[in-house]
């Protein structure tokens, strides 16, 4: 029996919604994929051949503190300093009533085979009320060396600061670092 004309054209489009599935999928499992697998694990400096393992919870999440070298993604990451009450000297960068500003300067090296971005916007702080937040409170207080962002190659190094608006003395600030927005993995470091 001959097709009409009516039922090979309802035909084309249930054609171009498959294929459009099929290439969300392959998009998805791509990502997924390259967001790899490795967990967060502190460097022992002592022995820069071995790595030590703390994890929180079942949360797959792992907590750091300042001077911890981080393994991560194929980089070691480094929160290397925190200065609070952090002063710009730019008189228009001036903190919200109750809050500071505090600068945290951080060290990247990328320890894979391949090119690695890093991103200012991979870091947000969490507060002592739970608030995490970007560094964009803060523009107007980043500083000269300002991470910002651009890609390191092999055995690539980057230092540089970023500023956060946190409450004025909160003694539970977090540290957040995520290297992909396709993972859900991602670190944290007790400041």
């Amino acid at each position: 029996m001959a097709k009409t004309k009516s039922e090979s054209e309802k035909k084309k489009p249930n054609k171009i919604v498959g294929i459009m599935t099929l290439i969300i999928i392959v998009i998805v499992v791509i990502a997924i994929a390259s967001s790899g697998d490795s967990e967060p694990k502190k460097v022992d400096q002592a022995d820069t051949g071995s790595t030590s393992e703390r994890k929180s919870g079942d949360s797959g999440k792992t907590d750091f503190t300042v001077g911890d070298v981080i393994a991560f993604d194929g980089r070691e990451i480094t929160v290397t300093s925190v200065e609070r009450n952090y002063s710009t000297g730019n008189e228009y960068a001036i903190p919200k009533d109750g809050k500071e500003f505090v600068k945290i300067d951080i060290k990247i090296e990328n320890k894979s085979d391949d090119k690695l971005s890093y991103n200012a916007f991979d870091w947000k702080i969490q507060d002592s009320n739970g608030t995490i937040e970007d560094y964009t409170e803060a523009m107007l207080a980043q500083p000269d060396n300002s991470l910002g962002s651009g890609d390191l190659t092999k055995g690539g190094k980057k230092s540089g600061s970023i500023v956060f608006q946190v409450p004025k003395g909160d003694k539970g600030l977090i540290l957040h670092f995520e290297s992909s927005i396709w993972s859900s993995k991602s670190v944290e470091i007790k400041l």
